[in-house]
């Protein structure tokens, strides 16, 4: 019995400290909700999209099916009256972490783990670990500072 409530009171503590820390970096849950279906539609995109690495087999190939990709996502978002700045940072961000993290992975079950991922971080009633939790903030910042406006 004592170790479940040991366990509730870190649990407690855990979400005091986390709730700071959204505080401190002004962390907005429903700007989160926004950039993680961002995020998740590009990856659906990508991965409903994608021939496979015997059509698509230099970085320019890539980078093509990554441009299209994520103007189909922006462009989805406008529809939606959400604007973000055109390729800045947040796009050479993604543009990166899908090259090295799909393009160029050889795991078979690669959009899942991406999808598991994104999920977890992105989750705010879910515990993360120092490195989950400066993924998300970068990630979140990112997005932030390329978010132009919401009508």
């Amino acid at each position: 019995m004592g170790n479940k409530n040991e366990e509730s009171i870190t649990y407690e503590t855990y979400k005091e400290q986390i709730d700071i820390w959204y505080r401190t970096h002004n962390i907005i849950q429903e700007k989160t909700e926004l950039y993680y279906d961002f995020i998740s539609s590009l990856l659906n995109i990508i991965d409903e999209t994608y021939l496979g690495s015997d059509i698509i087999q230099t970085d320019d190939d890539m980078n093509s099916h990554f441009n299209w990709c994520f103007n189909k996502v922006a462009d989805n978002f406008k529809q939606e009256k959400i604007y973000f700045i055109d390729k800045s940072g947040h796009y050479e961000y993604m543009w990166v972490l899908f090259y090295k993290g799909y393009y160029t992975c050889d795991t078979e079950n690669k959009a899942e783990i991406l999808r598991d991922y994104f999920k977890l971080i992105f989750n705010f009633n879910k515990a993360k670990t120092p490195i989950e939790l400066e993924s998300f903030i970068d990630l979140y910042k990112i997005f932030d500072q390329n978010l132009k406006k919401i009508n």
